[in-house]
């Protein structure tokens, strides 16, 4: 936490400051969609909006909005469509990066903008990239973790040519490591039970480090087709501590709170 000295306010100017760093809770609703988010920042500051991925929301952008509504940037973080206190949906169409690019240009509109700063991490990666290659006059900047630029776009079939082979034999995992992604168009309804069977398991489930001693080996979604569910079809996810250096006692509250009344874990 930045002290008032160290604050670009100045010392006397230091409850202004902690007061723009206040993160405040918003909706905004059309005739197709209604998006939940979070706000921080000077609201005459540049835009950038913080896209989450899965199983994520808004919440998981609580130390960047902060972090650079500290350097003057008005930041927005939504609830995707299907997450947390946004609208969700019960078909899997409905989850098409059309209807989520959608939803973001909505936003942008809702907040009196043109142009913004997009951020996306994961799943929200192929919004951001979609927001870049079709409509870029609403695009000051992008920038996405963890999921790379496809020019041909974000589909199954583009993403299993990218397949490594040699870890991912064909005839064991005909989608690779996007196994998982099949699923969900064939059984929907099976995928998100099982997440949705033991909210708190899942989120402990999930949210965990990643193991150096599976580098170069399948990875867990590799698997989902073949068990005929995730968890090795068990149906729910398995009892496992909580893994403190991820997720604290109190965001995982905060997160079983959320995906138990409303939603976390649809797409």
């Amino acid at each position: 936490m930045l002290q008032p000295a160290d604050s670009p306010f100045g010392g006397d100017r230091w409850e202004t400051f902690a007061l723009l760093l206040s993160v405040t809770e918003h909706f905004t609703k059309t005739a197709r969609h209604s998006s939940f988010y979070l706000a921080c920042g000077p609201e005459t500051g540049p835009l950038i909006i913080f896209v989450h991925g899965w199983p994520e929301l808004s919440h998981s952008w609580r130390h960047q909005v902060r972090c650079f509504a500290a350097l003057g940037f008005r930041c927005v973080a939504p609830d995707m469509r299907g997450y947390g206190r946004s609208s969700n949906y019960r078909s899997h169409a409905d989850y098409a990066l059309e209807h989520c690019v959608h939803d973001m240009l909505d936003l942008l509109a809702h907040l009196g903008r043109d142009r913004a700063i997009w951020v996306g991490h994961d799943w929200g990666s192929p919004v951001v990239w979609s927001l870049a290659s079709h409509h870029p006059e609403h695009c000051r900047a992008v920038a996405n973790l963890c999921v790379p630029y496809i020019a041909s776009g974000f589909a199954s079939a583009n993403l299993i040519a990218l397949v490594n082979r040699e870890t991912y034999p064909e005839a064991t995992y005909p989608a690779g490591q996007w196994e998982y992604q099949l699923f969900y168009e064939e059984h929907f309804d099976r995928a998100c039970s099982a997440f949705e069977a033991d909210i708190e398991n899942t989120i402990r489930a999930l949210f965990r480090k990643g193991n150096p001693a599976g580098q170069g080996k399948p990875s867990r979604t590799a698997e989902v087709r073949r068990d005929n569910g995730w968890f090795g079809g068990a149906g729910k996810a398995p009892s496992v501590p909580r893994d403190p250096d991820i997720i604290s006692e109190e965001d995982l509250s905060i997160y079983a709170a959320l995906a138990g009344t409303h939603r976390l874990l649809r797409p």
